[in-house]
């Protein structure tokens, strides 16, 4: 079966440079490790394959960006597996885990066999966010992750997003690139005015349900076993959200840069999977319920449109990649509705 981080590719394309890393040697020392490959897993971050001293298989990667957070990472994953989750968390290897290289803190975890995602899986991918967000961790755990920040921006920022955005679906959707324009100002017209302001203003009222995401639920980030159970591989993006955004930005980057996936958003039939495996765990608010198409308008735009602005021409030249950017630049909110 594939090996979980190598779903993107085996090695780094040509062209693309992976931020700059400590030299192997550094790593093998740093966590007393053997046979530390020399080749990164994945093509958009230096991710090693490696083996400890007792001949276990892990992955060296990069986590947290301080020592607070790397350590709040390392705490509530390893809650998480020790309450029978399946997420990766920091493996026992007598040195520090994490610990500091350079200006980094990095990471090694269980190497999780597994094969990549298949559209079959959406049912089981939904249940295991589901049962992330439901699963009980401590305030104090929770509290030391990266906490969510709302968007500092002006209509100043959107304008000239918008300006960018037109330039890029111009270069990139043909025929279609009117049609992609006008639903990309319609978005940000909708958010600024509507979307941001009453999300903002409800969560000051009473703040939104928050739990621990990995705000980064995407396909490639799960390893699906021969029973298809998935198990999360990468939740170093990890904070205290609200969990209405997390399932939303799920929505919109479930199938990003997974070559295993479709070149699209989820259809009907795979987002009522998905939502309603997740909603058999968590029970949303009256309150979230109605604030959803906002949520997804929140996810679409903030981190859709990133995505958009983002991927480089190669990304918009590929055939599963670039049919996925074309569907995201046209989705809307009322395309995925939450099953009652």
């Amino acid at each position: 079966m594939p090996p979980h981080e190598g779903l993107l590719a085996a090695k780094v394309p040509d062209g693309l440079s992976v931020m700059a890393a400590p030299p192997i040697a550094d790593l093998a020392s740093a966590f007393d490790l053997m046979e530390v490959s020399d080749e990164s897993l994945s093509p958009w971050a230096p991710v090693y394959q490696a083996r400890s001293r007792d001949g276990r298989k892990v992955v060296v990667k990069r986590t947290a960006a301080n020592a607070q957070r790397a350590a709040a990472m390392s705490r509530w994953t390893s809650v998480l597996v020790d309450a029978g989750l399946p997420v990766v968390a920091p493996v026992d290897l007598g040195p520090a885990n994490p610990q500091q290289l350079g200006e980094d803190w990095w990471v090694a975890y269980p190497y999780v066999d597994g094969r990549p995602y298949e559209m079959s899986d959406a049912m089981a991918a939904g249940d295991l966010l589901g049962r992330l967000h439901s699963t009980p961790v401590v305030p104090a755990v929770l509290d030391e992750l990266r906490p969510y920040e709302w968007p500092d921006s002006s209509r100043d920022d959107v304008d000239g997003d918008l300006v960018t955005l037109g330039a890029i679906v111009a270069e990139h959707m043909g025929d279609d690139a009117p049609s992609a324009s006008a639903a990309l100002h319609r978005l940000a017209d909708h958010w600024w005015a509507r979307s941001l302001p009453l999300l903002r203003t409800a969560d000051e009222a009473m703040p939104l349900p928050r739990t621990g995401v990995s705000s980064d639920y995407k396909a490639n980030n799960l390893v699906f076993n021969q029973s298809g159970r998935p198990t999360l591989v990468d939740p170093d993006n990890g904070g205290l959200e609200p969990r209405l955004f997390d399932l939303a930005m799920a929505v919109v980057l479930f199938h990003s840069e997974c070559p295993t996936a479709p070149g699209r958003l989820f259809t009907a039939q795979e987002w009522h999977s998905f939502a309603s495996a997740y909603l058999r765990c968590v029970d949303l608010t009256a309150r979230e319920r109605e604030l959803w198409p906002a949520a997804l308008e929140h996810m679409l735009w903030e981190e859709g449109s990133w995505v958009l602005e983002d991927s480089e021409s190669r990304a918009w030249a590929d055939d599963r990649q670039g049919a996925f950017l074309r569907d995201l630049a046209m989705a809307t909110p009322q395309r995925f509705p939450l099953p009652t």
